[in-house]
């Protein structure tokens, strides 16, 4: 394409939250149900049968459940709290190619490669239209798990509202009480184990591209400072869990990603006049140097052997012979329960996501005029 990577048929939104979700997979004690091998974020096993899947988890005991004498007695008991992992969320692609469209093209868009897992052999031309459906269904299904998030409330204020957080605009200010400083302050707090993840756009992103290019401001804070990775997400603003101009921030872990892979094992192959498999599709743009983040898609590849009336994204008209492709996903989300310590625990309803409200605004400095005053001379 004569615009590489700024080719648009194929460019995918940024959807950093699913990317998260992908790159930090909680780790689950699971290698097996019922002598089934399974694959952490998956519920559906290596010979193809879909399982029920329940975690079960122990609160851990406060301080004051600690007695100060020397008896037998118990001071207090353990029983475990279970619950579900479930994948309720759906996305599906569907369009046809029909043979008419291929004949009008160069040689090139006829010519049979193979794709997916087990290979399966298609026309050049649905492997191109395929890869111009990865955004749409990439940012659904991004939505979809923005849609589900709940935060828990934040241990510094009690609350699970946004805190607003300031990142001053004049950099000679050292205070300890806004902007990133804020962020991994209440962090410790919440007791996030290892650096967290955020995820947002707007001004944060803003900060994100502008801090690598400041340095060393005169308040002695480095701008460019880490202690977290951020993950840019589009979608967030316009969510109704985030927000725009604002972030969720989440420890490692806490939040996960499970699917289900169904056209594996004895329904992966030709049945009827179907081709099932698993494709391996990204769900962000290429970057020179780096091998984008891949996730398996349930590939079905139905044979239309006689022409029939259907949808064709425009209207409803007689299709041709050709190929009917549906790419679908089965998923859900996974997060720490609100419920994983005790009502008397310092940390009670947390559950390892906060979220802020982000400003920019000239705390404790004067703001300058925007344009030199202009002397009138006679």
């Amino acid at each position: 394409m004569l615009l590489e990577q700024n080719y648009t048929g194929t460019k995918i939104t940024p959807s950093g939250f699913l990317k998260m979700c992908l790159e930090n997979q909680p780790s689950a004690q699971l290698t097996s149900v019922n002598g089934q091998s399974v694959e952490y974020g998956k519920l559906s096993t290596a010979s193809g049968m879909i399982r029920d899947l329940k975690y079960k988890f122990l609160p851990r005991i406060t301080d004051e459940q600690i007695g100060d004498t020397d008896n037998c007695d118990n001071d207090f008991g353990f029983q475990y709290s279970e619950g579900s992992i479930e994948t309720p969320l759906f996305s599906k692609g569907g369009f046809q190619l029909e043979w008419g469209f291929v004949e009008r093209y160069e040689e090139e868009a006829a010519r049979m490669v193979a794709t997916g897992n087990p290979s399966t052999p298609v026309l050049q031309e649905l492997v191109t239209q395929l890869m111009h459906t990865v955004n749409g269904m990439i940012v659904n299904i991004d939505k979809k798990l923005l849609n589900q998030l709940v935060f828990g409330v934040n241990a510094e204020n009690g609350s699970s509202a946004h805190k607003n957080i300031n990142i001053n605009k004049d950099g000679s200010v050292l205070d300890l009480s806004a902007g990133i400083t804020e962020i991994l302050s209440d962090a410790a707090i919440n007791e996030f184990a290892g650096d967290p993840l955020i995820v947002g756009s707007g001004l944060f992103n803003k900060f994100e591209i502008a801090k690598s290019n400041i340095g060393l401001n005169a308040g002695g804070m480095n701008a460019s400072q880490g202690g977290y990775d951020f993950y840019y997400d589009i979608n967030a603003a316009s969510g109704t869990q985030i927000g725009a101009d604002s972030i969720g921030v989440f420890a490692r872990n806490s939040v996960g990603f499970f699917d289900i892979d169904r056209y594996i094992a004895w329904k992966a192959g030709k049945h009827g006049n179907s081709w099932f498999c698993t494709i391996q599709l990204p769900v962000e743009n290429p970057v020179a140097g780096a091998a984008p983040v891949m996730m398996p898609f349930n590939l079905q590849i139905k044979e239309i052997d006689c022409p029939e009336e259907d949808f064709d994204g425009y209207d409803t008209r007689v299709m041709g012979r050709g190929y009917k492709i549906i790419l679908t996903k089965r998923f859900g989300l996974f997060q720490q329960p609100l419920d994983a310590y005790q009502p008397t625990d310092r940390l009670a309803g947390t559950n390892g996501a906060l979220r802020y409200k982000i400003a920019n605004e000239c705390d404790g400095c004067t703001e300058r005029p925007p344009f030199p005053p202009f002397e009138t001379r006679e």
